[in-house]
């Protein structure tokens, strides 16, 4: 006789380090990847590119070799469809997430709404405690790159995870306090038990329409 056993779901708590966010852990998914609805060819092409980089250890793309970390990913994608977003970085002063994001707006491709598009650029703020102050104030912390999208916010996007590597995770910005469609962003040992503000959903700052730069 066969007997069930429910599933348990553990969070590991282990303290973040730069560009690093936690995921939802893997559980079997009742439902299939969002439908993503008419897109251009270059977000089309990033789609692509990010089932290429999934999982991998090392990025390299035309014999560039792009850092294994969450600005490394994004660029490494969109290089690998034909962007070179890093070639317009050289002005900026900051990490590869400050630079990215000030590239973003200075040619006025941020926004804010709560249903995005595959290939937007996703931005977060404290992912984990950046300046160790104990307080959440680090800014531009963290980026990835949605893969997939439906009109009930159900959005689906590549990061760097430092634990897992190049993983996909879950965020719906219509429901933002569901931790069964949004991943957690910040570590549970980060502070004394979770901060107010942790799962993607809460920590999402902006997203980009970097695919613009393309066409």
């Amino acid at each position: 006789m066969n007997k069930s056993v429910p599933l348990l779901l553990i969070l590991t708590s282990l303290l973040l380090f730069s560009c690093a966010s936690v995921p939802l852990e893997s559980v079997p998914d009742e439902n299939p990847r969002p439908e993503t609805g008419e897109i251009s060819g270059i977000q089309k092409d990033l789609v692509q590119s990010a089932d290429w980089a999934l999982g991998r250890k090392s990025l390299v793309v035309d014999g560039r070799k792009f850092n294994l970390d969450c600005s490394g990913v994004v660029l490494a994608v969109y290089h690998k469809s034909g962007s070179d977003l890093q070639s317009f970085l050289g002005g900026y002063s900051g990490g590869g997430v400050q630079r990215l994001y000030a590239f973003m707006e200075d040619n006025q491709l941020l926004y804010k709404q709560p249903v995005l598009a595959p290939g937007d650029l996703l931005f977060w703020d404290n992912t984990y405690d950046k300046n160790n102050d104990g307080e959440t104030n680090d800014y531009l912390t963290h980026v990835g790159m949605v893969v997939s999208s439906d009109n009930q916010g159900n959005i689906e996007y590549i990061h760097h995870n430092y634990r897992k590597g190049i993983v996909l995770a879950k965020m719906n910005l219509l429901d933002p306090d569901n931790l069964n469609v949004n991943s957690p962003m910040r570590a549970k040992n980060a502070e004394p038990g979770h901060a107010p503000l942790w799962l993607s959903s809460h920590l999402l700052r902006d997203a980009a329409r970097g695919y613009e730069i393309a066409d």
